[in-house]
């Protein structure tokens, strides 16, 4: 588990359900926690060797939506590569809120 990431979920302060689920989320996929504790540290995206997922990154998947910003573009990142249709309807969808 990221000592980093848990950190920054403990700031949130977010029921412990959705902690739990994003950690989990983030564990079974280390490259893009190492990428998301990047972004939590220096508040930007990195530039070199970013993963990409169905041809997209975090940075990109950021641009999409103002509501995207950090933590959700990484955990849309983990969702298109757990459930890549899913994800990729949410996204033609331009992530409305319900």
């Amino acid at each position: 588990m990221s000592k980093i990431i848990e950190d920054y979920y403990k700031e949130l302060d977010l029921i412990p359900l959705l902690t739990q689920s994003n950690m989990e989320r983030f564990n079974r996929n280390p490259d893009i926690a190492s990428e998301f504790e990047y972004w939590i540290e220096n508040k930007e995206y990195q530039k070199d060797s970013c993963v990409e997922v169905e041809g997209y990154t975090a940075e990109g998947i950021s641009r999409l939506s103002n509501y995207l910003v950090g933590e959700s573009s990484f955990l849309i990142l983990i969702e298109l590569r757990e459930e890549p249709e899913k994800a990729k309807k949410r996204i033609a969808r331009g992530f409305k809120i319900k």
